[in-house]
């Protein structure tokens, strides 16, 4: 099976348009959302969707609780607090109820796929440098755990004497002998200085993972976000990449 891997959508409408054609012309078998697609952006609805039509599994991250008034922002930047009470106010009662069913983390097909980390998923806690990957490899029995979250793609393997590394590239073939966790990185907000939207394929049979990248109308994004009164830095943002 030819798997697509989406994650950190953020209604960016233009993004994941691009994204999913390039998902369709590269002919996957299945979609896989790991979440949040909502926040930040202008379209969440649209986004939400669009979604529900390709993806054959949709988690949920810490954005889509907290437009549904289930998660405390308190801890969120003032921009994502902004953009956070926009989107509550945009939102079907149907959408609601669909995201609040999502769940947190899930073995698919003999790999898991979670927003933010395997260890307490509900926690919301990132996985940033090798100690915290350290912690989270034991809370997944399988080969590989994607994730999203962070919005920075990234592939972080353990080796079979322990040894946790960072693999270089963009894409690899996964080692009988090695564990991973793969960040597949953000549709509709990147953070790595690479402004395109951020997506993946995994191919069970070959154990193949790559992450590709596709160009998208930034400057409607922003446009459509500034319309709309929300944070001129969440515009701002989308041309940097970061």
């Amino acid at each position: 099976m030819r798997y697509g891997l989406i994650s950190d959508i953020h209604g960016n409408l233009e993004a994941l348009t691009v994204v999913i054609k390039e998902l369709e012309k590269r002919n996957v078998d299945e979609v896989l959302c790991l979440g949040d697609i909502i926040g930040y952006g202008p379209d969440p609805e649209e986004c939400v969707d669009l979604v529900k039509r390709y993806a054959n599994v949709i988690l949920a991250g810490n954005h889509d609780y907290a437009a549904m008034g289930i998660l405390d922002i308190s801890y969120f930047n003032p921009h994502a607090r902004r953009a956070i009470e926009w989107t509550a106010g945009q939102i079907s009662d149907e959408t609601r109820k669909f995201l609040k069913e999502r769940p947190l983390m899930m073995v698919y097909d003999d790999f898991t796929i979670v927003h933010a980390t395997p260890a307490e998923p509900e926690k919301w806690n990132y996985i940033l440098s090798l100690e915290d990957a350290a912690d989270n490899f034991a809370h997944f029995h399988n080969q590989v755990c994607f994730i999203g979250h962070s919005h920075v793609p990234v592939i972080i393997a353990k080796d079979k004497r322990g040894k946790i590394s960072v693999r270089k590239g963009q894409e690899i073939q996964l080692q009988d002998s090695e564990k991973y966790i793969i960040n597949i990185g953000s549709v509709g907000q990147p953070r790595d200085l690479d402004p395109r939207a951020a997506f993946a394929i995994f191919d069970t049979e070959t154990k193949h993972y790559e992450l590709l990248r596709a160009a998208y109308d930034i400057q409607t994004t922003q446009q459509k976000i500034l319309k709309k009164g929300l944070p001129y830095f969440l515009a701002e943002r989308l041309a940097k990449g970061q």
